[in-house]
């Protein structure tokens, strides 16, 4: 695939699906039906980016799982993506291009008042916070191909965690805080990586000839939940933290992304597009149970879950 190819597919990845050599799969799959959200059961809140129309652009909403309740959170005329609670609650760092490349901002949730934390010239998507709550690692195209990158919220200090000529992408943070998971084409494809930031050292997770994208480490950091395009469209999917055991847990011909688990780790929360709908649904991940959980945008983008 030619690098401008792979730059633009990474770049529809963040907006739009914000999406042989295997261990063996069992095919687990959810109901087809999805069921009503059970309210009664579900605590916390999700931050989502939405589109209110076709023509809008992405906001960032908070939506109350118990009440039902939605605060639009940003109201502008540029587009807010990927949206990432701070671990005490208090912040959401995410991805807006005012100056028509993706930045870095923090957004205040007591007084909506917004900051910005990076802003360099090259575009910088999908921000998670490190458990401490004290760093953020993002993804840049600052040379050229997409890297892993962190940022001190303090100092502003921005380390360059891998220097491979490869789209590597889309981090998430291990439970302890030494190592993450990514997405890399460094093997020719999109698989699933570990990275220990300490040492550098890089370990393949996936091994197969498909498009594995959007991996995130359960609350007890020892699953990860990513996105493969194994059956033509992105499907949910459950693995082991060393790679093994993987397993299915929503599979149709919809587009699937954005996966997050909830605050126990006993769902998984994410974004489904069909050619007509989109919306935000839930799998609970003992029973593959899959539920409903909100729609009514024409388009959602990013999704994060707090108590």
């Amino acid at each position: 695939m030619p690098r401008r190819m792979k730059k633009m597919g990474i770049t529809a990845l963040v907006l739009f699906i914000f999406i042989a050599g295997c261990t063996q799969t069992t095919l687990q799959k959810s109901t087809e039906t999805p069921l009503p959200a059970p309210t009664a059961d579900l605590q916390g809140q999700l931050v989502f980016a939405a589109k209110t129309a076709e023509k809008e652009d992405y906001e960032l909403f908070l939506f109350d799982l118990q009440s039902g309740d939605i605060e639009q959170l940003t109201d502008n005329e540029f587009e807010d993506i990927a949206p990432e609670f701070s671990p005490d609650g208090t912040q959401l760092a995410y991805s807006a291009n005012p100056k028509g490349v993706y930045d870095l901002f923090l957004l205040d949730l007591d007084t909506l008042t917004i900051k910005t934390l990076l802003a360099d010239g090259a575009d910088k998507t999908e921000p998670v916070w490190s458990p401490d709550g004290k760093s953020i690692a993002f993804q840049s195209n600052a040379y050229g191909d997409n890297d892993i990158n962190i940022i001190s919220v303090s100092s502003g200090t921005v380390q360059r965690l891998t220097e491979e000529d490869a789209q590597d992408t889309q981090a998430s943070w291990k439970t302890d805080g030494k190592g993450l998971v990514f997405v890399s084409d460094r093997d020719g494809d999109f698989e699933v990586f570990s990275l220990n930031i300490d040492t550098r050292s890089i370990t393949q997770l996936t091994n197969n000839d498909y498009y594995d994208a959007s991996p995130v480490c359960s609350p007890d950091g020892k699953k990860i939940a990513f996105l493969s395009k194994r059956e033509g469209s992105f499907n949910v999917y459950m693995m082991n933290m060393d790679g093994t055991e993987e397993t299915v847990l929503v599979q149709d011909t919809d587009t699937n992304h954005s996966p997050e688990w909830s605050p126990d780790g006993n769902e998984l929360a994410f974004i489904s597009d069909s050619e007509i709908h989109s919306g935000i649904y839930m799998v609970k991940i003992a029973t593959g149970e899959l539920y409903q959980v909100l729609d009514g945008y024409f388009h959602y983008a990013g999704l994060s879950w707090k108590e």
